[in-house]
């Protein structure tokens, strides 16, 4: 009779039986094929060790005993492809020396010879249960695995929808622009981000309004990951619903930062803090109005000097006292440096906080990347586990002692070509010079060949489908200015401590484009390729447009002659 427990544990396998007496080789068989799904079997070592190697049966049932190939023998090569499957061996007598080895090679279990049906199920209960068990638990661990995969799929994908949700909140209407000031330059800001985290407790939007009032929102929320996360972007996300609505309607900044504020402080568990700051510029009356809550301090660049002007309210809780707000005069003033305070708290190599570094090195940079590096240069940005935010609003052209010259030239070739000329002798004759003053040469190239291709012969983008038909040479060739057609270009060079700062801004006589385009790279209307504002991009520090697409600025930095041969000769 056979064991139900033993066929349950069997049911699922397969068995190796050699045995070289052809009567209990019968026998045993005949009892192993009413419980095994598979059985294979053989007269000898030598066809026994074939079988395994070409079905690699679950268990063996092997006699010591037999010509060609001894059990032992058999199960030692056996042992070469597979260390771990059950043995049970069979034999009227054990040596020593055959037990000893045996034992090192693994059987599970040893069946004194003539065999009994009931001693032998018993062997072949204990050997395949363990089998079984070892079976469920590999399966068991494999499920596991597969689960843990699935969980780390579906929280890779849930954290790639949590950055883009945040790509999404933040908004930043400068993103490729500047907003011109008739006789004043204009104003561009410069924005990076460094998150630390999956979810960034850091947030920020830049808006400008409809009457060209400049609107800054930079938030950073206690501690790490999705609670500050959390935090930041739903009051970001409030503040970007309250000023779109207000651009349509009479817009006051006392009341957008009260309502911003209020959400916030609404919105906080009561252990919860919750820093951040509200700017409005207005750059025809060249004032600012601020309210800072927590922040680090903004840095002011004011006749060539750094001014610090520390906030004056402490961070958001859900009990704030009334809000202070603060003035700033921005006469003179070409550079403000707003950041989150993951930039001034990182420690230096040689001990202190960034801090005690900042002011220098925002004096000595005049863009977020030029400042990024110096901090790379004196910290070590892989221990800093707080989320940097940093942004610079620029006045183009502005600054203490500028020098500016206004160019203006013909939309043709030779027009463009003369105006490019007129520049690089300007400064030349201000002592700039080296591969940067190439760099700017080029990108100057694209600027001017832009505004004569795309401002005065509107090819927008069909200047491809011109060179194809051959029809782009004579299109050039012929241009023919009419009346007061011309292109503007006008040159600032701004000293700023150790810098000197080169403002290109060229104006075309076209109709522009969307600006959205040249962000995007989008194909389509009148708005250029994208081949020559990347050739810009990489030439020089900074390109921004118009939002009427019908201007270009460049920015290209230069160290003074002093600095420049004190880095040259070491001294």
């Amino acid at each position: 009779m056979i064991d139900i427990a033993l066929k349950s544990y069997t049911e699922q396998l397969s068995v190796l039986y050699v045995e070289d007496d052809p009567v209990s080789a019968a026998i045993i068989s005949k009892m192993l094929e009413r419980i095994f799904t598979q059985v294979y079997g053989a007269s000898d070592g030598v066809e026994g060790l074939r079988l395994f190697l070409e079905h690699r049966p679950d268990l063996v049932v092997t006699d010591l005993m037999m010509p060609n190939m001894d059990g032992i023998s058999m199960l030692r090569e056996i042992r070469t492809h597979n260390q771990k499957v059950p043995v049970v061996l069979m034999t009227a007598s054990l040596e020593h020396a055959d037990l000893v080895e045996a034992i090192n090679l693994g059987v599970s279990k040893f069946l004194a010879k003539p065999i009994r049906n009931d001693a032998l199920q018993r062997a072949l209960v204990g050997v395949t249960r363990e089998l079984h068990l070892e079976r469920l638990a590999e399966a068991a661990r494999s499920q596991e695995v597969e689960l843990l995969r699935y969980r780390n799929r579906y929280h890779s994908l849930q954290e790639e929808l949590a950055k883009a949700k945040e790509r999404h909140i933040v908004r930043n209407q400068f993103a490729g622009e500047y907003l011109p000031v008739d006789g004043q330059g204009g104003w561009l800001l410069d924005l990076l981000q460094q998150p630390r985290d999956i979810m960034s407790g850091d947030s920020y939007a830049a808006m400008i309004h409809t009457d060209n009032r400049i609107v800054i929102f930079l938030s950073d929320a206690m501690g790490h990951g999705l609670s500050a996360a959390v935090t930041s972007m739903l009051t970001t996300s409030f503040f970007n619903h309250f000023f779109s609505n207000a651009c349509c309607a009479p817009y006051c900044f006392d009341t957008a930062v009260k309502r911003t504020i209020g959400f916030a402080a609404q919105n906080l568990l009561e252990d919860e803090v919750f820093s951040c700051l509200l700017l409005e510029l207005n750059p025809v009356q060249q004032r600012a109005r601020l309210v800072c809550c927590g922040m680090p301090a903004l840095l002011l660049k004011r006749g060539g000097q750094v001014e610090r002007l520390p906030g004056a309210n402490p961070p958001v809780c859900s009990f704030s006292p009334p809000l202070v707000f603060q003035e700033i005069d921005l006469q003179g003033v070409s550079d403000i440096l707003l950041a989150t305070d993951g930039l001034g708290d990182a420690q230096m190599r040689t001990g202190g906080s960034y801090r005690e570094r900042l002011i220098n090195d925002f004096g000595s940079t005049a863009t977020a990347s030029q400042l990024f590096e110096q901090y790379g240069l004196h910290c070590n940005d892989d221990e800093n586990d707080d989320d940097i935010t940093l942004l610079r609003l620029l006045c183009a052209g502005g600054g203490h002692n500028a020098a500016q010259y206004c160019l203006r030239g013909a939309p043709t070739l030779q027009g463009i070509s003369s105006l490019q000329h007129e520049v690089i002798q300007q400064l030349e004759a201000a002592g700039l010079a080296g591969e940067r003053l190439d760099a700017l040469e080029l990108a100057l190239s694209e600027a001017l060949l832009n505004a004569f291709e795309h401002g005065f012969l509107r090819m927008g983008e069909n200047k491809q489908h011109l060179m194809l038909e051959g029809e782009y040479d004579d299109l050039v060739l012929a241009a023919s200015p009419q009346g007061g057609d011309e292109i503007g270009l006008i040159l600032t060079l701004v000293p700023s401590g150790s810098l000197v700062l080169v403002w290109c801004e060229i104006s075309d006589p076209g109709p522009g484009f969307d600006a959205e385009q040249i962000r995007s790279r989008r194909v389509g209307g009148s708005a250029p390729s994208g081949r020559g504002i990347r050739v810009m991009e990489r030439s020089v520090d900074l390109v921004r447009h118009s939002p009427s697409g019908n201007r270009v600025l460049l920015l290209q930095t230069f160290q003074d002659e002093l600095t420049r041969r004190r880095n040259e000769y070491g001294t």
